[in-house]
C-alpha cells in the first residue's frame, strides 16, 4: 500500500499545511489585533463620554459570568453581544474560509506564476508515474490539493475517491469517473479499458452545505445532496476538513470510518512518500500494526528520513531498524523512480523490469498517450 503526505505535492509548488496553518495564524494575529483595538477603542468612547462604572461593572460581569456564558472568553462573549463587532468577527472567519479555499483551488503555482503545460507534464513524469507501478494498492494520503485528480486527467486513469471532487470540481466533472463505491487499481497493462486508481483521503476534503433555517450539513459528495433536497439547499459551499477529533461528530464520524478502514488496510508493507510522522492518531495505526505483525515493512522516501522514523518512534524504547527502510530522496527528483525500485520492488517483491523502471514508465506513459490519441 501506499501513503503520501505533503512533500508528494511539494514538486508542484503546492504549499503544505504546515505553511497554511502558519499563514492563518497570522492572518487571524492581525484581524484579532484589529479587533481588540476597535473594542479598546469603543472602551475609551463610552469611558469618555459616560464614565458610569456601575453599569460597566455589570456588564464585564455579565460576560464573565460562566452560568450565563460557559466556555467563552470576556472577548468572545463582547463579541457575541455586540452586532458591530460580530460582524467583524465573521469577516475574520470569511477571511480565514478564503485563504483556505485559495490554497486548495490554486495549485500548481510557483511565486506568481503557474506551471506552465511543459513543466507539468515533466514534474508528473518524475512523481505520480511512479504509481503506475504500483497495481491494486489503494493509496492513502493526508493531503488536500487536486493533484492526483490532474494527473489521473493527463494520463487517462479513473479516479475513485472517497471524498468526492475535493475543492475542484471542474477539473472532476471531465474525469472518467467509474461507478459508485470504487475498485482497486485495474491492471494498466490490459489491452482493452482504461486503468483505475483508489484514493482515500484521511485529511482530505468534505463539503459543507446551508440549510434555509442556516444549519449545516457535511456530506462526501455534491450529489449526496439530492438525498435532503426536501431540506436543504447549496446557498453556501465551503471546504471542511477531516481531522480526527473535531468537535463536529459527523465529521469526527467519518474519520473514525477512515481511520479503521486505513488500520485494517495497513498490513504487509507500506511505502510512505513524503511524509514527516506528525500526527499521532496514525503513527499509533503504524505502531500497533507493527507489533501485532500484521505490518512487515515501512519504506519511508523522505529528504529527511532519519527525522520522520524520530518522530514515528518517539515514544518507543527501540526502533526496529529492521523493518524500516529509509530512501533519502526527495519525491519528484530523477532519482525517485531508482530509489523505489533498487529498495522496494526488487528486494520486498521481487519485481523487475526489462531495460529498468524508466524504461517501464516511457512505455506506460506512450501507451497513455496512445490511449488518448
Amino acid at each position: 500500500m501506499i501513503f503520501l503526505g505533503a512533500g508528494a505535492s511539494a514538486p508542484f509548488g503546492i504549499p503544505t499545511s504546515k505553511t497554511l496553518t502558519s499563514d492563518i495564524r497570522i492572518l487571524l494575529a492581525e484581524e484579532y489585533q484589529k479587533l481588540l483595538d476597535k473594542i479598546d477603542e469603543f472602551w475609551r468612547e463610552i469611558y469618555e463620554k459616560e464614565p458610569n462604572y456601575e453599569n460597566i461593572l455589570t456588564f464585564l460581569s455579565g460576560l464573565t459570568n460562566p452560568r450565563k456564558i460557559p466556555k467563552e472568553s470576556v472577548v468572545q462573549a463582547f463579541i457575541r453581544s455586540n452586532q458591530a463587532f460580530r460582524k467583524d468577527y465573521n469577516g475574520i472567519i470569511d477571511k480565514m474560509y478564503s485563504k483556505i479555499v485559495d490554497y486548495c483551488t490554486a495549485p500548481f503555482v510557483r511565486g506568481e506564476k503557474h506551471l506552465t503545460a511543459e513543466q507539468l507534464e515533466e514534474i508528473f513524469g518524475n512523481t505520480y508515474d511512479i504509481f503506475a507501478l504500483f497495481e491494486k494498492d489503494p493509496i492513502f494520503t493526508t493531503n488536500y490539493d487536486p493533484s492526483i485528480e490532474i494527473w489521473c486527467q493527463k494520463r487517462n486513469i479513473q479516479l475513485h475517491d472517497n471524498t468526492g471532487p475535493t475543492h475542484n470540481p471542474e477539473v472532476r466533472e471531465v474525469l472518467p469517473i467509474g461507478q459508485a463505491g470504487g475498485q482497486t487499481m485495474l491492471s494498466y497493462r490490459q489491452e482493452k479499458g482504461s486503468p483505475a486508481l483508489r484514493i482515500i483521503r484521511l485529511h482530505g476534503s468534505t463539503w459543507v452545505y446551508e440549510s434555509k433555517k442556516k444549519k449545516k450539513i457535511k456530506m462526501n459528495r455534491p450529489r449526496d445532496k439530492l438525498l435532503f433536497a426536501d431540506l436543504y439547499q447549496n446557498l453556501s459551499k465551503r471546504p471542511h476538513m477531516i481531522f480526527p477529533g473535531q468537535e463536529s461528530l459527523l465529521a469526527r464520524g467519518e474519520w473514525d470510518a477512515l481511520y479503521q478502514t486505513f488500520k485494517s488496510t495497513l498490513q504487509g508493507n507500506c511505502l510512505v512518500i513524503g511524509y514527516s510522522f506528525q500526527d499521532e492518531t496514525i503513527n499509533r495505526a503504524f505502531i500497533n500494526n507493527l507489533d501485532n505483525g500484521r505490518l512487515d515493512k515501512i519504506g519511508i522516501m523522505n529528504s529527511h528520513p532519519e527525522e520522520a522514523v524520530k518522530n514515528l518512534f518517539w515514544d518507543q524504547e527501540s526502533i526496529p531498524e529492521q523493518q524500516i527502510i529509509k530512501m533519502p530522496v526527495e519525491f519528484g527528483t530523477t532519482q525517485t523512480a531508482d530509489e523505489i525500485s533498487n529498495k522496494w520492488f526488487y528486494p520486498l517483491m521481487g519485481i523487475s523490469y526489462s531495460g529498468g523502471p524508466r524504461r517501464f514508465l516511457e512505455i506506460f506513459r506512450k501507451n497513455r498517450r496512445a490511449y488518448l490519441e
